[in-house]
């Protein structure tokens, strides 16, 4: 399949790959220490940590499928009912 040439500058580029990874890293870890610091507040065994690293991990893998999804959209060629 025919990719489309990105005709961004490659910074732009680079610098959208990046947002998009530290996206997906802070989703993946902020939510397990959000639990930590609750269990710290609440005086509880680490249940929040587990919920946070669940929520977090299935937040994460949502947001790169979302990601890959609509990068093969951008990448797929224009499906349109043009006769020839």
């Amino acid at each position: 399949m025919p990719s489309r040439r990105d005709d961004r500058p490659p910074m732009v580029v680079a610098m959208t790959w990046v947002n998009r990874l530290t996206t997906v890293s802070l989703e993946m870890a902020l939510p397990p220490f959000a639990g930590y610091w609750l269990d710290q507040q609440w005086g509880t065994r680490p249940w929040m940590v587990a919920v946070g690293g669940i929520a977090g991990f299935s937040l994460a893998m949502w947001h790169l499928l979302k990601i890959a999804a609509d990068d093969a959209r951008k990448r797929s060629p224009p499906s349109g009912g043009e006769d020839t």
